[in-house]
């Protein structure tokens, strides 16, 4: 039960989906609509639910249709059903059969063997729905046939593949320990196999999906999720088996990366649930350069990273097999706050009366500092290491802002709070995300005026969030048809990403009655932004010939607007 209190046109409470306390929870009883501020959760009545008790949409529908009395057949409409079920019960029955041959089958005793040596008893087998892939190269293919899935279904999943050579089908994973990867909801999503054997490559992922994209999923999030509620912290580890094992000695708050390097995407969802993240990764160099490189996704999402220790030659797997879970819990006790961490290793390891070697350490710091979008953290950082490496305060302000400014912040691109801030920001809110884009986009959904230029003046690839990209096409698609009723086509459709940004949009724009300010002059200042950016990126497109470039055309017309400005009842005056 959520805790709310009228705020303006709004209600306002502490959010349900992760700790805080102070209430960023907001809900718009007049849009239908909630949105959190602190870890940008958001959506309809329908995502709440779906995010709330993990379920699905159709069950959503059932659920809030008991409520109000209004009955919902049991059989799933064509509007509600899912179009990638094929998919998802291609991969639910492929889990099932693994895990029942791990159980039976005699092809897989070395693999029983193999998890009980490494401490991975029945109960977490279980839990994780561990699984046994065999040699042969259509013994899932045989299953499906059997239980009538479809080669399309399975090849959709990426479950099986085709030979180039002869053109037959065959089965991907074949002697491997199989992981099932499960989306939030619990819906297994992917799959991550394991060779017992030295046969490249130990670990093989399924590729991106309909359903998966590795970049974009954490391994055991699912079930990790209440735990890392209440811890109010996540230890994110190298390796599918480090996340089992820590389950197995009590660590519920554990996820992994998919067999990639960490993302800003991943950062971001971590930061929907939790503020400090501790960083437990292998006890050799690649795993510090690892964990320093998840750090810096980490601290540009605004989530406090801690560096977690580990004995050499040790992963936390083996830790906890040779120690048990008091060991590893040692080892979280005495981590530290990551940028401590560089410092000791820059005093252990760096000649500090070697200028150019104590120039480059200060430059990869200040490079780490730069992400954090707190600039009272910032300054905090930046005075901590003025004073350990004895260097004057005031020469590493000036670089640090000037890196803050450029920091890339992962392949998304989005930039931290308090970038260039359009329009005044209400008290008592802080931002997701301070950013043209979606400034540009709370003015495309508030009136049909900005809607129409942004729709001339911009293309999808002009922004670089994905989701505001997406977001944008669906508004531009339902431009072009006509429709009056964009938003409220918006607030109703399934998906649930297209109704975190369409319920961020809503609560910013419910802010104005705080001082967030709407207007041409903000409007256009942010749409020229997006436009010398794009320019700058070079994603820009040409109409024909004649016309010439979209950007460049688009530019010289704001050039020539900048000389003029409407006056208060809509005539034009000089610019001052």
């Amino acid at each position: 039960m959520v805790q709310l209190k009228k705020r303006g046109r709004s209600w306002v409470g502490l959010c349900p989906f992760h700790p805080e306390k102070t209430p960023s929870f907001t809900v718009s009883p007049e849009k239908g609509m909630y949105y959190c501020f602190g870890c940008q959760a958001g959506g309809n009545a329908f995502t709440f639910l779906m995010e709330h008790e993990k379920i699905e949409f159709p069950d959503a529908v059932r659920t809030l249709g008991q409520r109000v009395g209004v009955e919902v057949p049991d059989r799933e409409p064509a509007d509600l059903a899912d179009p990638n079920a094929p998919v998802h019960h291609a991969n639910r029955m492929a889990a099932e059969f693994y895990h029942r041959l791990l159980g039976e089958s005699p092809d897989a005793a070395s693999a029983r063997e193999y998890l009980s040596g490494r401490g991975v008893g029945g109960a977490i087998q279980e839990a994780f729905m561990l699984g046994w892939a065999p040699e042969s190269w259509d013994a899932l293919l045989g299953e499906a046939k059997r239980q009538g899935v479809g080669e399309d279904a399975l090849q959709r999943a990426g479950l099986i593949g085709r030979s180039e050579k002869t053109g037959g089908l065959f089965d991907r994973f074949r002697g491997r320990v199989m992981f099932p990867i499960r989306s939030v909801g619990g819906k297994v999503v992917g799959f991550s196999g394991r060779r017992l054997d030295a046969e490249e490559p130990k670990y093989l992922n399924t590729a991106d999906t309909p359903v998966f994209a590795k970049g974009r999923m954490l391994f055991n999030l699912d079930q990790a999720r209440p735990a890392i509620r209440r811890a109010g912290a996540v230890v994110v580890v190298e390796g599918n088996f480090d996340v089992v094992a820590l389950t197995g000695a009590g660590f519920k708050n554990v996820v992994a990366p998919l067999g990639t390097a960490f993302t800003q995407e991943q950062s971001r969802i971590l930061k929907r649930y939790t503020s400090t993240a501790y960083l437990a990764y292998d006890g050799d160099a690649a795993g510090q350069r690892s964990a320093f490189k998840a750090a810096d996704m980490l601290l540009a999402a605004g989530v406090t990273a801690r560096f977690v220790a580990l004995p050499r030659g040790k992963d936390p797997a083996s830790l906890v097999q040779e120690g048990g879970g008091g060991a590893f819990g040692e080892r979280l006790e005495a981590s530290e706050d990551v940028i401590d961490a560089k410092l000791r290793i820059v005093r252990e390891r760096v000649d500090l009366c070697d200028v150019p070697r104590k120039r480059r350490a200060i430059k990869r710091l200040l490079e780490s500092v730069a992400r954090v979008p707190d600039p009272v953290t910032r300054e905090l950082y930046i005075g901590k290491i003025a004073s350990e490496l004895d260097v004057p305060r005031e020469a590493l302000v000036a670089p640090a802002a000037g890196k803050r400014a450029r920091a890339a912040t992962g392949g998304n691109r989005e930039p931290p709070i308090a970038k260039r801030g359009p329009g005044k920001t209400p008290p008592g809110i802080s931002l997701p995300e301070s950013q043209d884009e979606w400034y540009v986009l709370l003015h495309a959904v508030s009136e049909p005026r900005w809607l129409d230029q942004m729709v001339e003046e911009c293309r999808a690839e002009y922004f670089t969030v994905p989701a505001y990209a997406e977001f944008f096409t669906r508004l531009a698609e339902l431009h072009a048809d006509g429709r009056g009723d964009v938003e409220e086509a918006l607030r109703s459709a399934a998906d649930k990403e297209l109704q975190r940004v369409m319920a961020r949009l809503e609560a910013l724009r419910g802010a104005q009655e705080q001082g967030f300010e709407l207007s041409d002059k903000a409007f256009r200042e942010s749409l020229n932004r997006i436009h010398e950016d794009a320019l700058a990126r070079g994603v820009h497109e040409r109409r024909t010939e004649s016309t010439g470039d979209v950007l460049e055309d688009s530019l010289r017309r704001q050039r020539t607007r900048k000389e003029i400005a409407p006056g208060p009842f809509g005539g034009r005056r000089p610019r001052a």
